[in-house]
């Protein structure tokens, strides 16, 4: 056989074998240990609101990333929740973290070093407490 059409032959064959067993596509890795978010900044919110107050403000086309809280009370019993909503008191608030306890002998602190929450772009995260005693410390992301 001519050595130009047997290379031909085995051109072609090596073709067909490509194009009927494409390389295997790896999906990016979006969850787990490699997509970790560190939280690099924190937010306050001093004692006395007891409405819907802005922790961190929304920036259009970012998300917040939360890592953690701390929730103080200088008062025996009182509340709070997380939203997130439009505007300096997150109108039309969403919850992204129900209501909670917290007494002036129990702070309510949760934190575990990377973002276990995320707040959509754009939206603005409020904190509510119930009483004017409350004050919120906040670990987070925003990007």
């Amino acid at each position: 056989m001519n050595p130009r059409i047997k290379l031909g032959l085995i051109l072609l064959g090596l073709g067909i074998c490509i194009a009927l067993y494409p390389p295997r596509v790896v999906a990016e890795n979006t969850v787990g240990p490699s997509a970790q978010i560190l939280c690099n900044k924190v937010a306050n919110v001093a004692v006395g609101p007891s409405t819907a107050t802005s922790i961190v403000a929304g920036v259009a086309g970012q998300s917040i990333f939360i890592c953690g809280w701390q929730i103080t009370n200088t008062a025996a019993t009182g509340t709070f929740s997380f939203v997130f909503g439009t505007g300096a008191t997150c109108t039309s608030p969403t919850t992204l973290v129900t209501t909670q306890n917290v007494t002036s002998t129990a702070p309510a602190t949760y934190n575990v070093g990377v973002a276990q929450m995320q707040v959509p772009p754009g939206s603005t995260l409020c904190v509510t407490p119930s009483a004017a005693g409350i004050a919120t410390t906040i670990w987070f992301s925003q990007f």
